[in-house]
């Protein structure tokens, strides 16, 4: 009998595993929360080759990992992705979508994830091949997205309907600018950093292509950790500025969907 409550309640626990290039991150959780967070960070900017290496790495040192789970759920975090009014999207047009914005492989599969039908917004992007392989081989069916559809789903139900609003999420080498003007999606796009000013200049020069006043709009930042230097540069220019209090639990959310 205990071995049966054992099982059964591995059974009802999920798993997220957010993907980029800067690292891994593998989420074990349940409705009483999250119970496992495993951490990987790359040396380098890593391809889908060197990913699915850590990938079995991972799966060789870490005992959580090797258990069944109710859902297993794999979210793509890089910029090779861009969003299409869901009113206008065409499947048969899909490499078309991308090509304008990254350089495409025959060997890539484009992916695109359900449209977010209040926003009229659906995200085509590239899944990696073998690490999709990878996961159905171990677990059998599993749910994909792109971190952008799940973002924008979180962003949105967070947005101050009254007035324009900017939300900068920032990752290890990128960062996602999202613009919203009285709940409507204006702008959502991924761009690179390496310092504080990479930041600043991205998000002044969206506000400026946007028609926005830096006196007068609201800008948001939410990141695993505050960085004084980017929150001091950006106020400099900007009249309202404020971290998400809750940044942690608000990606957490993001992730564990």
């Amino acid at each position: 009998m205990p071995l049966a409550q054992s099982n059964m309640s591995a059974m009802h626990k999920k798993m997220s595993v957010l993907i980029h290039q800067d690292g891994l991150s593998f989420f074990i959780y349940s409705s009483k929360g999250i119970e496992n967070r495993i951490l990987k960070s790359f040396k380098h900017e890593s391809n889908p080759i060197e990913i699915l290496q850590e990938i079995e790495n991972i799966y060789e040192t870490e005992v959580n990992l090797n258990q069944q789970f109710e859902e297993v759920t794999l979210i793509y975090n890089h910029p090779i992705f861009t969003g299409v009014p869901s009113s206008i999207y065409d499947e048969q047009h899909q490499s078309d979508y991308l090509k304008y914005n990254v350089r495409l492989l025959e060997t890539d599969v484009i992916s695109t994830d359900d449209a977010i039908e209040v926003l009229d917004y659906k995200t085509v992007y590239i899944a990696y091949t073998n690490i999709n392989n990878y996961f159905f081989d171990k677990y059998g069916d599993f749910n994909y997205y792109h971190y952008s559809t799940l973002a924008l789903q979180k962003h949105y139900s967070r947005n101050d309907l009254s007035k324009s609003e900017v939300i900068i999420d920032i990752k290890e080498s990128q960062f996602y600018i999202t613009i919203f003007e009285k709940g409507n999606l204006k702008l959502h796009n991924s761009y690179p950093h390496q310092a504080a000013e990479d930041i600043l200049y991205y998000t002044l020069f969206t506000a400026q292509h946007n028609q926005l006043d830096p006196e007068n709009m609201a800008l948001k930042i939410i990141a695993s950790a505050k960085n004084d230097a980017v929150y001091d540069l950006l106020y400099t220019y900007v009249r309202e500025v404020n971290y998400v209090i809750d940044s942690n639990t608000y990606i957490e959310d993001i992730l564990c969907v």
